[in-house]
């Protein structure tokens, strides 16, 4: 539920039990007065629901639209695409349909017991973003990438046989696909939205539509860290993923080796991994298990270390500075009354210590531990390394009265292996940016839009240059859309 290194790691292969407690506010883009049966989508952030909220669509022009025209267009004519009978389809124009956009608001009566799919699962791209949902919960390799009504439906399927009210997945901002609108959501209004943005017109509209992109990326960019507020509780002890499995996660694309996805899975090993989800859903609905929050664990040790790693590799200008950096971080490990062993005993307690007091309950529990102690193992042994070697390096230089030269030598090794730490963890942290003006956010590229450049190095936008790359240089791989077929009968829709 952070939409920040859910961007930037975006090929989700976890998914979790979750819930929206009652009380909460969310909120439902489209031509409609009326609540639909669903499924059906609902935003948390009021500008994500906006995008949605116009009239309905005619049918596009035949000819092919590119995905990646406008964020706008794009996401209204996704609204519109459905596969029924292996044909693109467009929603019926009856001559009874509201011809404006309107914003429904809603709020929950009962808590929600959700899906969450991580990664950017609402993303229509050919990278991987989909293939947890449709290889493993859907079994369809073959899914049409646009088909988000079929994929909505056919999900709503399998997660309500398991006694849950639909699925979390994130795009530019985070949506519930709610499986039925009449379960659990009151109606607390419906708005009329503007329709114009004709100078005078006295719409509301005026410059809205100008500065809109930037608002949203603004809206969802609140959540880079977070959906605030309590909104959203997730159960990690019910984290299924397909990274406890022993399982080729290659990505055949030999420029994203760091996006996993699930080409070379076999219908096997997918089938073992959607088992496990059922049976963990399962046995999670009784309410009576326990939870490790395990992303606050992941906080500390994140807290503790990434500043300072980041500092040792970039900033520092001599060995000393390294040496107090690395000291301050394992000197509370080390006893100095133990004989010296190497620092095999302080080695130990720092890989522990931020673990040591969990006690894990299910098996997730102890497979995400056993990733943990992996990480923290990996940091306190390079930090161990670096001090036995500046301690040697540095006994040397005071004997033999080595020139300057071997102190920047020196450096530079310190500097290159916790280079080569930070390459291993690969924590969204340091892609982050150090500061933004007010009127700018942090950008980086959210299904549908971005560019290459940014997902390198995320940088500061404002609403003049928040657009900029994103046609000529966009991020994500989408396929075309093609003319609907035909429309669907009334008993489709």
């Amino acid at each position: 539920m952070r939409q920040w290194g859910a961007s930037l790691n975006h090929n989700g292969l976890s998914t979790f039990v979750a819930t929206v407690p009652a009380g909460v506010l969310l909120h439902h883009g489209t031509w409609r007065k009326t609540p639909p049966p669903g499924p059906e989508w609902l935003a948390f952030e009021i500008e994500h629901a906006e995008v949605f909220a116009h009239p309905r669509w005619r049918f596009p022009p035949p000819l092919a639209i590119s995905a990646a025209d406008s964020f706008m267009l794009l996401q209204r004519q996704r609204g519109i695409y459905f596969q029924a009978e292996n044909d693109y389809q467009a929603w019926r124009d009856d001559e009874d349909e509201d011809s404006e956009g309107h914003l429904q608001i809603y709020r929950v009566t009962k808590p929600l017991r959700l899906l969450y799919i991580d990664g950017m699962s609402a993303g229509n791209t050919e990278m991987g973003t989909l293939d947890f949902q449709d290889f493993v919960l859907r079994g369809d390799r073959n899914a049409n990438i646009w088909d988000e009504f079929g994929r909505a439906k056919g999900l709503c399927d399998i997660v309500t046989r398991w006694g849950l009210q639909g699925v979390i997945r994130m795009e530019a901002g985070f949506e519930i696909i709610k499986c039925d609108f009449s379960d659990s959501l009151e109606l607390v209004s419906v708005t009329q939205r503007p329709s114009s943005d004709t100078p005078g017109s006295g719409s509301g509209w005026e410059g809205y539509s100008t500065v809109h992109p930037m608002e949203f990326v603004r809206a969802v960019s609140r959540r880079y860290h977070g959906i605030g507020a309590s909104r959203v509780a997730l159960d990690f002890s019910s984290m299924v993923s397909a990274m406890f499995y022993p399982i080729n996660l290659t990505n055949s694309d030999a420029s994203k080796q760091n996006l996993p996805r699930l080409e070379y899975a076999t219908d096997e090993e997918l089938h073992s991994i959607g088992a496990r989800i059922k049976e963990v859903v399962r046995e999670r609905l009784d309410g009576k298990h326990s939870t490790i929050n395990w992303q606050e664990v992941t906080d500390l040790i994140v807290g503790r270390y990434a500043d300072r790693i980041w500092f040792m590799a970039e900033r520092a200008q001599s060995t000393l500075e390294i040496q107090g950096e690395i000291n301050h971080l394992t000197n509370t490990h080390v006893d100095y009354g133990e004989k010296k062993d190497g620092y095999r005993a302080a080695l130990s307690r720092c890989e522990r210590h931020y673990l040591s007091s969990i006690t894990p309950e299910t098996q997730e529990d102890r497979l995400i531990l056993l990733a943990m102690e992996e990480v923290t193992h990996a940091i306190c042994e390079r930090l161990f390394a670096l001090r036995l070697y500046i301690e040697h390096e540095i006994g040397h230089q005071y004997n033999n009265r080595a020139p300057a030269a071997h102190e920047d030598a020196v450096l530079q090794v310190l500097k290159g292996s916790v280079r080569h730490l930070m390459k291993e963890l690969r924590w969204t942290r340091w892609k982050e940016c150090t500061t933004c003006s007010f009127d700018e956010v942090c950008f980086v590229p959210m299904w549908p839009f971005g560019d290459k450049d940014s997902y390198e190095q995320p940088n500061c936008r404002n609403f003049s240059s928040i657009t900029n790359g994103w046609y000529d240089n966009r991020y994500w791989d989408m396929p075309k859309m093609r003319h609907p077929a035909k429309p669907p009968s009334k008993e489709d829709l």
